[in-house]
């Protein structure tokens, strides 16, 4: 009788260990906040980037942008190895309030080599877009590795490299970000 438990329990746990992914984005739930590898950059500005404890989706913390009129900001992941040619679906959960049409997002950027050290960077592809007031949604996407790839970031962004310079808001708006995930697509 214990070992057609035991059987029962393994035939059951096995297939889903094999479906449960690993987050490729080093501390992608921020719930240790912005640690090494996480960099932020002000593309318009002042934006103020902090680590909330309010109005969080899941865990205990979120990124928070606040920004004043025509505010833009972004914050890179730190880096994750990729494979050329494999497909990865990349996840955020967003909420905000009077941000910029179409201007919340995530962005991959594929790099040849290290990130940052003399290596080509390429932008390829965005999660879907949102913008205006919002709780909580998940903006996704699925993104496919370019042949030259061997690292990636992701930046969550309020409206990062669109070549709008004057985004055009009223006034002052916050921007949050949570539970950011890159999976490797089966």
């Amino acid at each position: 009788m214990m070992r057609l438990l035991i059987a029962l329990v393994v035939v059951t746990l096995v297939p889903a260990m094999c479906v449960a992914q690993d987050n490729l984005v080093p501390s992608g739930d921020l719930e240790g906040g912005l640690v090494e590898g996480w960099l932020t950059d002000v593309i318009v500005g002042p934006v103020q980037f902090s680590v909330t404890e309010e109005n969080v989706h899941g865990g205990g913390k979120a990124l928070l942008l606040e920004m004043q009129k025509d505010g833009r900001g972004i914050a890179r992941s730190p880096a994750f190895a990729v494979e050329p040619g494999k497909q990865y679906r990349v996840s955020v959960w967003a909420a905000a309030e009077g941000a910029p049409e179409n201007m919340v997002y995530a962005r991959v950027h594929w790099w040849a080599g290290e990130p940052g050290v003399a290596s080509e960077e390429k932008i390829k592809d965005d999660t879907e877009h949102a913008g205006g007031t919002f709780d909580w949604k998940e903006l996704t996407g699925t993104v496919t590795a370019p042949a030259d790839a061997v690292k990636a970031t992701i930046r969550l962004e309020t409206g990062g490299d669109t070549g709008v310079l004057n985004t055009e808001t009223e006034g002052p708006f916050w921007v949050r970000f949570d539970d950011l995930r890159v999976e490797a697509v089966q």
